[in-house]
């Protein structure tokens, strides 16, 4: 953990807040341009004896002109993240209890206050996975808040986050969590109105391949390498995605059909089972579900038993990008034991319950009502939801 003091950050942020110029807060301060300037660039700090008079100028307590920090490591943040995700699935209330204590001991912690604002959101969905059924919005859960308070919780630590990181990374990461807490929270305007000034701007693939042929120039090949890998699996990603998304809004089985052996195709051809090899599952239950909905009983069960084969033979496991040509340069990326060994265990766990519930998704579509009157006497059928019992 290290301490730092931010006197010139602090200093910077209030004078453009406030409008003034470099020149006037040093004449008001009987101080050089160039002394102002060194305390915003960190390079000095101002006499102890103006302190008081720099806090009075801005309207702040000598705290928070300090802006004093502990910022926690990598790993310490994992650990504790780890901590109380753990605690949580034995006694939500304590859990809920030590977060709070976090946020409040690290209130300057960007990193920190954004994993704790994501478990909250966590919370605010379920109760220790995002994939457990919401908890009721009003009444609370499982001796945690209601849904409701979980993510006022939640939004207060990312606009904390917003307020006090000056990192362009730190920043992007906020505002995505933010729109996901307000989605789930059913708050769309809010997130569209967030998102797209991020998302409606200039395509940045120019400025990267740039990027990436002034590293292969300067002879930084693993670089350009690793940016390389970093945006295919980004841009592979969205295209999976999207074509489920697009499977589950539209009632058209000659699209799914057509989606889903795109998205084999690609998922084949770029190794990406070593990086989610779930997506068969989910790709075939909305392929399935868009056939049931067409009438299409033989291609519907073709599709129900293959989501159940590739949930029942993918073993659980974490990420592996190394075990593909194309990812390989993110296996440092995907290991969690460079965020210590609580984060790895952490992940381990994830990893076991995210394959059980993926599984459960699945048997519990099967013997959904819907498919029970569409399917329910078919030899077929019976055949599938035996598989998946076994």
């Amino acid at each position: 953990m290290s301490a730092t003091i931010n006197i010139g950050r602090t200093i910077a942020r209030e004078r453009r807040r406030k409008g003034v110029t470099q020149e006037e807060l040093a004449s008001h301060l009987s101080v050089s341009k160039a002394a102002v300037s060194k305390w915003e660039l960190e390079q000095s700090l101002p006499d102890v004896s103006l302190l008081p008079r720099i806090a009075a100028y801005f309207s702040l307590t000598l705290d928070e002109l300090f802006d004093w920090r502990d910022e926690l490591s990598e790993a310490e943040s994992a650990a504790l993240y780890a901590e109380v995700y753990a605690l949580a699935e034995q006694d939500p209330a304590a859990a809920h209890e030590r977060l709070r204590a976090l946020a409040t001991a690290h209130y300057s912690d960007a990193n920190l206050l954004l994993m704790l604002a994501s478990l909250l959101t966590v919370w605010a969905a379920g109760m220790a996975t995002p994939f457990a059924a919401p908890a009721e919005r009003s009444g609370g859960a499982r001796g945690l808040p209601s849904a409701d308070a979980l993510t006022d919780e939640a939004l207060a630590l990312l606009d904390r986050v917003l307020e006090v990181t000056a990192d362009p990374s730190t920043l992007f990461l906020a505002q995505q969590q933010k729109a996901t807490t307000l989605f789930q929270a059913g708050r769309h305007e809010e997130v569209a109105a967030l998102l797209e000034p991020l998302v409606r701007r200039p395509d940045a693939g120019a400025a990267t391949m740039l990027l990436i042929s002034s590293y292969r120039r300067l002879g930084r090949d693993e670089d350009a390498l690793e940016l390389l890998q970093a945006e295919r699996l980004r841009a592979t990603n969205y295209v999976l995605s999207s074509l489920v998304q697009e499977v589950s809004m539209r009632d058209d089985p000659a699209f799914a059909r057509k989606a889903a052996a795109a998205a084999s195709a690609i998922f084949d051809a770029l190794d990406m089972g070593a990086v989610n090899p779930w997506y068969p599952v989910t790709m075939g239950l909305e392929k399935a579900e868009a056939l049931r909905r067409a009438g299409e009983k033989e291609e519907a069960l073709d599709a129900l038993a293959f989501a159940a084969h590739a949930a029942g033979s993918t073993e659980p496991q974490a990420p592996d990008p190394a075990r593909s040509p194309f990812f390989d340069r993110m296996e440092k990326r995907a290991d969690p034991g460079r965020a210590g060994s609580a984060w790895a265990e952490h992940k381990a766990r994830q990893t076991d319950k995210a394959a059980e519930l993926m599984r459960q998704a699945v048997a519990e579509q099967a013997a959904s009502p819907a498919w029970r009157t569409f399917a329910g006497s078919d030899p077929r059928y019976l055949d599938i939801c035996a598989s998946i019992q076994r």
